[in-house]
């Protein structure tokens, strides 16, 4: 038989629908089960949906008789129950934003994070270091999960908000807890004092150099997120346990002992939940006092000479669509923002481009930066005459209407 209670009508998937999942989980005999009934769901956020496919994923890994009857479409295309993983990404098919993601080890990690990187820049105009800062605190948050966590897998999910240049982002996992973390690790330089209560473990955990690992890591991965995220004006939230962390000054977190626990002995389980303001310049150096943080997302583009080449023939499947071709602007512009003194288009082996692409990008381009600098930062290698004539006409055009 089906047990209704608290949750079996969800009507949004907030961080608060978690909990009431958790106390309905509680009142399931061992015997019974319980179906959630989820056809209503409209609103979906990533802190809920990821905090709720960690928690489900928990109480299904622990034999718990627990399952999802209707669901909205929405809800469908999110994958809360049915996360997606890297080895079903399709380029060009499968939606990078909008989804829960689970990775179960750092090369899943890194592959998925490498993915969002790319949706950011096609997707958002970034200002300068924020494409940079977003890749390096979002693979270190991720990697958290097997560093300290010890859950098995991970759940990410992101959003972009065009519209006001903000990425949303959610990271969590059913594991340990910070405070656990810190206060069962065996090395002398975790100040027990500080680490008393899950708030306070978070508000330490974000300190510099604070680790459960001693010195086999830096203590940096939280630390740069919550700097970066101060420079950035950005919004970030930690939750872990019964405690609750925000770098937000009007709310600020606290400890709430009546909040369920997915295991109050092993399983108190972390949500880090971060919004990036692209529009805002932020650079991960100084984030990190001055530390380096490793290369720049420009290094897969950048030619020996020192110019920045792009291969057309690797995005070749967006050359037919416009709405792809503001893609393909928007990372072009992304690169020049980072630092790109001179774009190299190339052109090698492309056949004959639409004139929507040739107006999207490059004429589009030119109108935004205006046509001098254009010419001086924007150049066109290895194109037949007629993509040339095409791209040409295309850029006149635009420069004539000027919009």
């Amino acid at each position: 038989m089906a047990l209704h209670a608290q949750v079996s009508r969800i009507y949004d998937l907030r961080e608060t629908t978690t909990l009431d999942f958790i106390r309905a989980i509680r009142n399931v005999p061992a015997d019974d089960k319980l179906e959630l009934d989820a056809s209503n769901v409209a609103g979906i956020y990533p802190d809920g949906a990821v905090s709720f496919a960690a928690a489900y994923q928990h109480f299904r890994d622990k034999g718990v008789n627990v399952s999802v009857g209707a669901q909205s479409a929405d809800l469908q295309r999110t994958h809360v129950f049915e996360p997606m993983t890297i080895d079903r990404f399709v380029r060009y098919e499968t939606h990078l934003t909008h989804n829960v993601w689970m990775y179960r080890s750092e090369e899943e990690a890194q592959k998925i994070a490498d993915k969002f990187v790319e949706a950011l820049v096609d997707q958002v105009r970034c200002e300068n270091g924020v494409v940079d800062t977003f890749n390096w605190c979002l693979y270190e948050v991720m990697d958290n999960v097997f560093q300290h966590s010890g859950a098995e897998a991970g759940f990410v999910m992101m959003q972009l908000h065009k519209s006001t240049r903000q990425c949303v982002i959610a990271i969590g996992d059913s594991g340990g807890g910070i405070q656990r973390s810190l206060a069962l690790s065996p090395h002398e330089g975790v100040d027990r004092s500080k680490v008393r209560d899950a708030r306070s473990a978070i508000e330490y955990a974000v300190q510099q150099g604070v680790t459960s690992k001693g010195k086999l890591n830096q203590g940096n991965g939280l630390y740069g997120l919550a700097r970066a995220s101060e420079i950035n004006g950005g919004r970030l939230r930690i939750v872990s346990g019964r405690g609750t962390w925000s770098n937000d000054p009007d709310s600020p977190g606290s400890n709430d002992l009546n909040r369920p626990l997915l295991d109050a002995s092993d399983n108190h389980a972390t949500l880090v939940d971060w919004r990036l303001h692209c529009a805002a310049p932020v650079r991960i150096e100084d984030a990190l006092g001055g530390r380096t943080a490793g290369g720049s997302f420009l290094e897969a583009i950048e030619a020996p000479e020192g110019y920045h080449r792009v291969g057309v023939l690797e995005i070749e499947e967006a050359l037919g669509s416009r709405a792809k071709g503001a893609e393909v602007r928007t990372r072009l512009n992304n690169y020049l923002v980072a630092g790109a003194d001179m774009i190299v288009m190339d052109f090698s082996g492309v056949g004959v481009i639409s004139s929507s692409f040739a107006d999207e990008v490059l004429g589009k381009l030119a109108v935004e930066l205006g046509e001098l600098e254009f010419r001086r930062r924007v150049f066109v290698d290895s194109a037949s005459p007629t993509n040339r004539g095409l791209i040409e006409r295309a850029i006149a055009l635009r420069i004539e209407s000027g919009m």
